[in-house]
């Protein structure tokens, strides 16, 4: 993908220049390029690579729209995409008014994102950042979507914070099959070792256990930190054996295209045909 910001900011002291006046972020993309007497797009293309987004200063409160009452009630789509949010997105307020969220994945799943883009009805485009190959969207000055969110139970700035969330157990499956999507991960070699796992804060990870116990017959098991170090507040359920064919089918009872991430349904259904009988 060509960087637009390539020609204008190859000379080192200019770059720094823009990247120190980005990180304040008083300075919308307008301003940027009139600083530099550019357009936006070598404004974009530097800060892109650089990894800095700047934030909506209310120039575009009207270019780019989406669906805000999205999340207002839940079915199985928003139920699946509020998991994906709680495992992948990231909610910002600042100073305390400026509500937006955020979504950042890996290249290889840009389809994904781009499913979102269209069951939340939002012209907003979709960025590449090359430096880590990843593709993001981002949400501004959306207060009835952000409210919506938090509402539900998801936290702003620190998603590993996030406890218990509102949903309906009706449609948690569907939730869960989110927080899979976005923090989640399917291994193993053998029946014996195969091994669901699904990473994040303690207090969520234990609701997700109570409805997994419940509904797919599976033993309550410790919970661990995330890492060996025990540092953080990062926590892992982890399941193995037979047993996470009952949750697997559990959560994707009922799904669609758009609300599982193909390269995670891929590997469920390669595992069934490889340790089912």
């Amino acid at each position: 993908m060509k960087n637009y910001g390539a020609k204008i900011f190859g000379e080192r002291k200019k770059l720094r220049k823009l990247l120190k006046l980005a990180k304040t972020n008083k300075y919308s993309a307008p301003q940027l390029a009139a600083i530099f007497k550019c357009n936006v797009k070598p404004i974009h293309g530097a800060l892109n690579k650089a990894g800095i987004y700047l934030p909506n200063l209310g120039e575009f409160k009207k270019k780019y729209k989406c669906n805000d009452k999205f999340f207002t009630k839940l079915n199985p789509i928003s139920a699946y995409w509020l998991g994906f949010i709680a495992a992948d997105g990231c909610l910002y307020l600042r100073d305390g008014k400026k509500k937006s969220f955020y979504i950042a994945l890996n290249y290889s799943d840009a389809q994904h994102l781009k499913n979102f883009k269209k069951i939340i009805e939002t012209n907003a485009k979709i960025g590449y950042v090359k430096s880590n190959n990843s593709v993001h969207i981002g949400f501004y000055s959306v207060d009835k979507l952000f409210d919506s969110l938090v509402k539900l139970g998801i936290k702003p700035n620190k998603r590993l914070r996030i406890e218990n969330v509102l949903v309906p157990n009706n449609l948690m499956s569907h939730f869960i099959r989110g927080v899979f999507d976005g923090d989640g991960s399917l291994s193993g070699k053998k029946i014996t070792h195969v091994q669901f796992q699904i990473a994040g804060f303690k207090p969520l990870l234990k609701q997700i256990q109570n409805i997994l116990i419940k509904e797919c017959n599976v033993r309550r098991v410790k919970i661990y930190p995330l890492t060996y170090k025990k540092t953080g507040r990062a926590f892992r359920l982890q399941y193995t054996g037979a047993q996470i064919f009952r949750i697997l089918d559990f959560l994707y009872k009922g799904s669609i295209n758009s609300t599982r991430l193909k390269r995670k349904y891929k590997k469920y259904n390669m595992f069934k045909i490889k340790f089912r009988k």
